[in-house]
């Protein structure tokens, strides 16, 4: 089996076409947030990826997809540069009792 190792010039092209496919597979996975008529649950530039839900469950699943999507094609996470953010929009109108 030949390989394609970084710095050939096929490596970049090869690794775009395998990176969409992983980001369009990820579309399909029921998941993610609504805005106008979109559902969104993923953003992709260049290598960076983010992996959008309506809570941390959701996110883990989809990541677990992610990378199980990407197995199939020879990408692997590199668990050093990933990086969680949770973010949330919490009902800053909070009654005080005196």
């Amino acid at each position: 089996m030949n390989v394609l190792k970084q710095g050939e010039p096929l490596s970049p092209l090869l690794f775009n076409l395998a990176l969409q496919e992983v980001t369009q597979s990820i579309k399909m996975v029921p998941s993610g947030i609504k805005i106008g008529k979109e559902q969104l649950n993923v953003f992709a530039y260049v290598d960076d990826i983010a992996l959008i839900g309506k809570n941390e469950i959701q996110i883990r699943k989809l990541f677990v997809a992610m990378e199980n999507i990407a197995r199939k094609f020879g990408l692997h996470t590199n668990q050093e540069k990933t990086k969680y953010m949770i973010v949330e929009r919490k009902n800053s109108l909070k009654k005080n009792k005196i």
